[in-house]
């Protein structure tokens, strides 16, 4: 999906609200939403060091065991909201 597409999927969903994403490898994952923040990051150079950038991606939890993460645009393929 591009980061328009997810945008617009997610915009009425509220932060919170149980979500199952279909990725571009197959996988079925239910997650929850942590932000509707989609965009990416650019590079960043601190001298010696250099963080890379990120692509868009959207940000969610996928318990207490893993915490949040994000989940790149080009990976997810559906956004399906399933609970609240």
């Amino acid at each position: 999906m591009s980061e328009e597409e997810i945008k617009h999927a997610i915009k009425d969903i509220p932060v919170g609200a149980k979500l199952q994403l279909i990725k571009s490898n197959g996988d079925i994952i239910e997650v929850r939403l942590s932000s509707h923040d989609v965009s990416g990051t650019e590079e960043k150079d601190y001298g010696e060091l250099v963080v890379p950038a990120l692509p868009p991606a959207i940000t969610v939890q996928g318990g207490s065991r893993f915490g949040s993460f994000r989940i790149e645009a080009q990976e997810i393929v559906k956004i399906a909201w399933i609970d609240e």
